[in-house]
């Protein structure tokens, strides 16, 4: 993958995703088509950019850096940067919209669409983490948690605790 085809598709992924990992089946899909093996990249760069301190988007740099090097990282930066800037000029025109009951409707109807468009994905990555007892039961944990919404720093705890127990 040349890096404007990184640019591309993390520029395509960060400006049609709501935030989140609402850009991830974007990603994977363009991924896929690459011919690079996305769901361990994805599941490694998930991982990283997890525990690393900064927004929850930052896997995606991690992606470019495994793609491209630091020339990669860079790339997917830049890409991550130009949509907000286009999202405040777009603002504008949003805050003449926002009082129609129409304007309301589709926004909602995205939001779910992200969340139909995300299940599937996740579930690829879950076979791919999940490989014993103990994985399905942090995964089966954390989406319980998810459900629940309870404090992360609950949810970490828990983590810690089970991972601590189990070996």
């Amino acid at each position: 993958m040349t890096l404007s085809h990184l640019f591309g598709v993390i520029f395509l992924a960060s400006i049609l995703s709501f935030g989140g990992l609402s850009s991830l089946p974007i990603l994977r899909g363009q991924m896929q088509n690459a011919g690079l093996p996305a769901d361990t990249l994805l599941l490694h760069s998930l991982a990283i950019g997890n525990i690393a301190p900064g927004p929850n988007g930052l896997y995606l740099v991690v992606v470019g850096y495994f793609i491209g090097g630091f020339n990669g990282a860079c790339v997917a930066v830049i890409a991550l940067i130009v949509p907000p800037f286009l999202v405040i000029i777009l603002e504008r025109i949003r805050n003449r919209l926002v009082h129609l009951r129409r304007f309301r409707a589709v926004m909602f109807s995205l939001s779910l669409a992200v969340i139909a468009v995300l299940i599937p994905s996740s579930a690829s990555l879950v076979s791919h983490a999940a490989t014993d007892l103990t994985g399905m039961l942090m995964v089966a944990a954390g989406a319980l948690l998810l459900l629940l919404r309870l404090p992360s720093l609950v949810g970490i705890a828990l983590a810690i605790g089970v991972g601590f127990f189990s070996y």
